[in-house]
This record gives C-alpha cells, sequence and structure tokens, in this order.
C-alpha cells in the first residue's frame, strides 16, 4: 500500500463528521473507503455492514452534495462485490438509490431477475452468498 493511501486511511479509519466537512472531503472519503474495501477484498454481507457503519449519519443531502461520478463508482462497486444497489434513472436517482442501501434494515434478497440485469451493467460480480445459495461452488 502506498504512503498516499496509508495517510488517507489514516484520516479517514473510522468515520467523518459529516456536519463539519467540506464537499472535497467527502469526494476523498468516499474513494479512501473503495480503496480499503477493495484492499481487503470484502463482498456481500460484510461489505453491506461496512457500507452501513462507515456511511451512518449520511442523509441523502449529503449524498446529493457528493460529484455523480464518486457516486457512480460507488454504486457500481457495491454492485459489483454483491451488495444489491436499485439500478438508477432520472426518476430515481444516485444518491437516493446510495441512501436507500444505507437505511436497509437487513440486506437485500437478490432474486434471478436481478443478477441478470446487475451482470449486464457490471461484470464479474463477485457474490459469495449468491454463489452458494445456487450451489455453484
Amino acid at each position: 500500500m502506498d504512503s498516499k493511501w496509508k495517510e488517507r486511511i489514516a484520516r479517514y479509519g473510522y468515520r467523518i463528521n459529516i456536519a463539519t466537512t467540506l464537499e472535497e472531503n467527502l469526494e476523498e472519503y468516499i474513494e479512501t473507503k473503495i480503496y480499503k474495501y477493495i484492499y481487503k477484498n470484502f463482498t456481500d454481507y460484510t461489505l453491506w455492514s461496512l457500507f452501513q457503519e462507515e456511511f451512518e449519519g449520511f442523509t441523502i443531502k449529503d449524498f446529493r452534495k457528493i460529484r455523480s461520478i464518486t457516486k457512480a463508482k460507488l454504486h457500481t462497486y457495491l454492485l459489483q462485490r454483491g451488495v444489491y444497489v436499485a439500478i438508477y434513472s432520472n426518476r430515481y436517482p444516485l444518491y437516493k438509490v446510495l441512501y436507500n442501501v444505507l437505511i436497509e434494515e437487513e440486506p437485500y434478497k437478490w432474486i434471478d431477475k436481478e443478477i441478470t440485469g446487475a451482470l449486464k451493467e457490471v461484470s464479474p460480480i463477485i457474490i459469495v452468498v449468491l454463489q452458494e445459495q445456487l450451489n455453484l461452488i
């Protein structure tokens, strides 16, 4: 791990004070979390739990402040690693999609149609729990 990421992870090791942070720090916080999730190879329910814990306190307005490209990266990463994130559109924008994952009380149970849709959007998908459910392992 290079020193840039070590420094960022040290700075954002736990959470960010969403009430007092600057918008550019939100971007850096999310990029750091994505890097850490990739580095540690988190998937499925573990990733869902981490997302909920590390973004606790974020509001729909906070997600709205984040640049679209950063929201798209987070959406794609979560989806690719087994966290169900709905498809976004003009009527259901990224900030709402991400916020809804945050406020879920239980991890979403994927259905076949959603797996097929996710595969069209991102590939490969690394979903360990689903592979076990489908006896693919």
